[in-house]
């Protein structure tokens, strides 16, 4: 079997995309879609992928950007449709970005299954245009009007290593005792100064506590030079400015506070560590906050709007997790329970063999 995968942008495309190409490697061969110089065509070739470049341009429903869109995706098209004759391929997978788009046309043109990946509570553009299209869609988190036989609510799949580690990192509550605030790859200037000012706060309280900030590489100079001017006796504050193998850094976490991304979210589920969500309000249809609620409906976190938080109130609920050897409990008919990956993998190969 040979597949061809596509979804970029951003790490919440790029990374379930990693995900299921490691597990289709297994079984058959992989070739990726990339936009040429981007971030997913370098995370793709850094994890040994054999990639292919293709051209597109970002979805905005005005008459110049889709005339740009039209341009770009025609040429990315033919690319595409190239691989997919080349290596005979049995079906396209789509994580979602920009990127996808010449793939999905692509393989509606020669006639090749598609299956789709939406990450969050509220369909993004390019899934949202194409869905009709697929065979299957792969729901991260549940969307409301979205039902039916075609629709299969699975969870984010991730990287074999980080479910691997984040499974035993389940079990290992007791001995986790780290906070982790989580300002994301380009940088969270709301989440960094509330890591700021919950640091000396704590270390006001005489509480030890080992606190981790990813700040971002845009940030990471001035919260570094804000941390040094501190005289803290109690915290210990570890910087870092960006971080791959984030689950390194769930190993000794115990609570996260971060923005709602899906992806993160789901990491930290699926690892035992409470998630104090404070979603970045301006997110397209304000997906982070819903992603942030239907955590919070499972008792794995709390969704915190930035606009009404409290410092005090928001303080205690950090304290009130750290202090919690239990930690939140999974159900057993929750998404993050199994390795959504795998489930995810095995569907399109059971289909694609009865093609």
């Amino acid at each position: 079997m040979h597949y061809v995968i596509a979804g970029g942008g951003s790490g919440g495309h790029i990374y379930p995309a990693v995900a299921i190409a490691e597990r289709l490697s297994e079984s058959g061969t992989v070739t990726m879609l990339a936009r040429s110089g981007s971030m997913e065509e370098r995370v793709f070739l850094s994890q040994g992928l054999d990639v292919r470049t293709v051209s597109s341009a970002p979805l905005f429903y005005t008459p110049r950007s889709l005339l740009r869109l039209a341009r770009a995706t025609g040429g990315g098209v033919g690319t595409a449709r190239r691989a997919m004759t080349d290596a005979h391929a049995d079906a396209f997978i789509g994580t979602g970005g920009y990127v996808s788009v010449p793939g999905i046309v692509a393989a509606q043109l020669n006639r090749v299954p598609i299956f789709l990946l939406e990450q969050n509570t509220i369909m993004g553009r390019a899934n949202r245009l194409f869905f009709r299209r697929a065979r299957r869609v792969f729901l991260g988190f549940p969307i409301e009007g979205l039902s039916g036989p075609r629709f299969t609510v699975t969870g984010n799949p991730l990287r074999q290593e980080v479910y691997k580690t984040l499974t035993e990192c389940r079990f290992s509550r007791p001995l986790r005792q780290g906070l982790l605030f989580i300002g994301g790859s380009g940088g969270a200037t709301f989440v960094n100064d509330l890591f700021l000012r919950t640091i000396q706060e704590l270390d006001s309280r005489g509480r030890e506590v080992s606190v981790t900030a990813v700040t971002g590489t845009e940030d990471y100079a001035r919260i570094h030079d804000a941390v040094k001017k501190l005289s803290l006796r109690h915290v210990d504050p570890v910087l870092i400015s960006y971080e791959v193998g984030m689950e390194r850094l769930y190993e000794r976490t115990r609570v996260a506070v971060t923005r709602g991304g899906a992806l993160t979210l789901t990491e930290l589920a699926v690892g035992g560590i409470y998630a104090v969500v404070i979603p970045y309000p301006y997110a397209v249809g304000r997906h982070q906050s819903k992603n942030a609620k239907y955590l919070e409906s499972l008792g794995l976190g709390i969704c915190i709007e930035q606009q009404s938080l409290q410092f005090d109130t928001y303080l205690s609920v950090v304290e009130k997790a750290l202090d919690d050897e239990a930690g939140p409990v999974l159900g057993a008919s929750s998404i993050f329970v199994t390795d959504a990956g795998d489930a995810i993998v095995r569907t399109i190969e059971e289909e694609c063999s009865h093609d």
